[in-house]
C-alpha cells in the first residue's frame, strides 16, 4: 500500500489575509461568528457591528444562548495597553458578562491581567484571550484559526451562572436604568401584545428580560423578536430575518413608520412612538413569523 503524501501546515502573516482590522477583519468576523463560537464552546449571536459606547466604538456586540452580553475587541498587532483599556471601558459601558479579546499574540503581562480579572471580578463575568492566525497547506486557501489561550475558570464561573440569570423587570428599567415611565409603558404593552399573539399561535418561544431590552427566544436561546428600550427613542421593535425584507418579499406592516434594515444583525426594525401603533403588531407577526 503506497504511503500517502502529506503537506506541511504553514502559518501565514495575519495581514496577508486582513490588511486592515476595521475594514477587513471585524466585518469578516461578524459574518463568521460561528467559527469563533465553535472554538470557545459558546453559541454567539451578533447584535451590532461597531457598537457605540459613549464616544468610543466597540468592534462587536453579541450575546450567547443564556442571553448574556458578549463584547469582542479585535486587533491585528500584538496585544497592547490601549486595547486592554478599551476592553474594560466597553465592559463597563455594556454590562458585559463575556469579554473576548482577539489578537495575533499576547504579552505575558496582558495574559496575567486577564487571569487576574477572571479570579477577582464578579463570578458571572468571564474574560477570554484568543489568538488568531492564518494557516494553509502549500498553495491552498488561507484559513483563519482561533486559539483560546485564556479562559474563565469554569468551575468558579458555573456557580455564578446558576444564580445570576441576568433577568430584569419593568420596575428595574425605571428605577435602575432611569428610563422614562411612558417609554417603559409602550415597551410593556408591546411585550404583552406579542406574548398574547405568540400564545395564540402556540409558538415555543420564551421571553427574556435583559438589561435595556426584552427578547422572545426560540429553542436554543436565539432572539426572534426584540423590544429595545435603550437603543432608540422611544422604543425599538426588531425582528430577526434570514435575509433582507426585500429578498423575502415582505411588506412594511407599519405604513406610517419607516423601517430600517441592519444587515450585520439581520434585524428589521421600527421605532414605536405610541401605544396606538401597537394595534398593527398582529399584522406584523402574522406576516413575518
Amino acid at each position: 500500500m503506497p504511503t500517502p503524501e502529506f503537506g506541511s501546515l504553514e502559518r501565514v502573516p495575519i495581514r496577508s489575509g486582513f490588511s486592515d482590522e476595521a475594514r477587513d477583519f471585524t466585518p469578516w468576523l461578524a459574518a463568521n461568528l460561528d467559527r469563533l463560537s465553535e472554538q470557545l464552546g459558546l453559541a454567539l449571536e451578533l447584535r451590532e457591528l461597531e457598537h457605540s459606547v459613549g464616544k468610543f466604538s466597540l468592534d462587536l456586540l453579541a450575546e450567547d444562548v443564556q442571553g448574556r452580553v458578549v463584547i469582542i475587541e479585535n486587533q491585528l498587532e500584538n496585544s497592547d495597553h490601549t486595547h486592554l483599556g478599551q476592553l474594560l471601558t466597553y465592559c463597563a459601558g455594556t454590562d458585559a458578562r463575556v469579554v473576548i479579546w482577539i489578537a495575533p499574540s499576547f504579552t505575558s503581562e496582558h495574559l496575567a491581567a486577564l487571569e487576574w480579572l477572571n479570579q477577582n471580578t464578579h463570578t458571572d463575568v468571564g474574560f477570554y484571550a484568543v489568538e488568531v492566525e492564518l494557516l494553509r497547506i502549500g498553495e491552498s486557501l488561507m484559513a483563519p484559526n482561533f486559539r483560546p489561550v485564556i479562559r474563565p475558570n469554569e468551575v468558579i464561573k458555573a456557580a455564578g451562572h446558576a444564580t445570576a440569570g441576568g433577568e430584569w423587570s419593568w420596575e428595574g428599567y425605571v428605577t435602575e436604568l432611569k428610563l422614562p415611565v411612558d417609554r417603559v409603558a409602550i415597551a410593556k404593552a408591546a411585550v404583552e401584545r406579542l406574548s398574547e399573539l405568540i400564545g395564540e399561535r402556540d409558538l415555543a418561544w420564551q421571553i427574556r428580560y435583559r438589561k435595556g431590552y426584552v427578547a422572545f427566544q426560540r429553542k436554543g436561546g436565539f432572539n426572534v423578536i426584540v423590544v429595545d428600550l435603550v437603543w432608540s427613542k422611544p422604543v425599538r421593535l426588531a425582528i430577526k430575518l434570514p435575509e433582507s425584507p426585500e429578498a423575502l418579499g415582505l411588506v412594511n406592516p407599519f405604513p406610517t413608520i419607516d423601517p430600517y434594515w441592519l444587515p450585520d444583525g439581520r434585524e428589521w426594525s421600527w421605532t414605536i412612538p405610541s401605544l396606538e401603533m401597537l394595534l398593527l403588531i398582529r399584522i406584523f407577526l402574522m406576516g413575518c413569523c
